[in-house]
């Protein structure tokens, strides 16, 4: 029943945005931006070098970046390509760790209340994340490597402040999760699966940035 909810109003919001009138045409089809802000694995995180809730819990969240470009043939659509990065990091008596995710995915939007001045845009996309995780354990080197499939769904609001610059705030969720991971230890790799209760790596995205148009 939630999930016939959620789409109904996934198909409502979209209806909504295409029904707007639009104030102005747009000229400039092409857009670049970038984001910095806050990043959270909402699940928290796994495969550390040390298991307690706590340590996860802080190595959950941290600093988030993504650069995206779009192309808009039309007032109301835009396709494009997005690149989301995370990383945090933590220590404790016997070792320490540094993750990264990188995400790299095609993307559609559909462009909402347009103004001359404001938009609101809705994002999604599908494509591949890189796990990676520099760890130490009693001073050696751990590293651990892993890819999956992940999705994208966002919000975009954007403020234009000149003829091509614009201010903009984005909130965007990458859910993925990984089967597989490959530990490298004492230069040896091994293979660790989880077959039954993945390993989370989605996380939740707040930021704001520029964006330039031309």
């Amino acid at each position: 029943m939630l999930k016939r909810k959620q789409n109904l109003l996934l198909v409502f919001l979209t209806m909504w945005c295409i029904a707007l009138p639009a104030q102005e045409t747009t000229k400039q089809q092409h857009t670049f931006s970038f984001h910095t802000g806050y990043g959270n694995m909402l699940k928290g995180t796994a495969g550390l070098t040390n298991s307690s809730k706590s340590y996860e819990r802080s190595l959950s969240e941290g600093v988030s970046w993504d650069a995206q470009y779009y192309y808009r043939p039309a007032d109301i659509v835009g396709i494009g390509f997005l690149y989301s990065g995370f990383s945090s990091q933590g220590s404790h008596e016997e070792g320490s760790d540094h993750l990264y995710t990188h995400y790299f995915a095609p993307q559609a939007g559909i462009y909402c209340l347009r103004t001359k001045c404001f938009f609101i845009r809705l994002d999604a996309g599908i494509g591949i994340l890189s796990y990676r995780n520099y760890s130490k354990v009693f001073d050696k080197s751990r590293r651990v490597t892993a890819t999956s499939f992940a999705t994208n769904a966002g919000l975009n609001a954007t403020l234009k402040i000149t003829r091509q610059w614009n201010i903009e705030a984005d909130i965007q969720y990458v859910a993925s999760n990984i089967h597989k991971i490959y530990p490298r230890y004492h230069n040896e790799t091994t293979t660790v699966k989880f077959r039954n209760d993945p390993l989370s790596v989605s996380r939740l995205n707040l930021s704001a940035g520029v964006s330039f148009n031309f």
